[in-house]
């Protein structure tokens, strides 16, 4: 990009919200974590059987219990979002891992149920 378009690109920048500047900021930010973990897929390190990761989602999701399959995706999705997100793998076998520590069950509708605590 030459600097006459990053110029232009600031002057308008300038003009938006402080609400549009920080969607605009964490959307630039989610990019560049997508482009090195595209250069570098190598160094990327899969967090979905570490069992703090775990943990912490289970905890989240006892807070907001999404009742369906998908939507359980897309809170775990959502929890991982300023962390340069996660893959769809690593959703699926995050949800693998708290059913098989039975944190949560799926019914064959897609109907997702919780233990009344985790801890018990």
């Amino acid at each position: 990009m030459n600097s006459e378009a990053y110029n232009e690109i600031l002057d308008i920048c300038e003009e938006l919200t402080y609400r549009e500047k920080f969607r605009l900021a964490q959307h630039l930010i989610q990019l560049a974590r997508k482009e090195e973990e595209e250069a570098h897929p190598d160094q990327k390190e899969s967090r979905a059987h570490d069992p703090e990761t775990i943990q912490y989602v289970a905890e989240r999701l006892l807070k907001s219990k999404p009742t369906k399959k998908t939507t359980l995706l897309n809170s775990i999705g959502a929890m991982f979002q300023f962390q340069g997100g996660i893959s769809e793998v690593d959703k699926e076998l995050i949800v693998y891992e708290l059913q098989k520590r039975r944190y949560i069950s799926i019914d064959r509708e897609g109907r997702v149920s919780y233990r009344t605590s985790f801890f018990e």
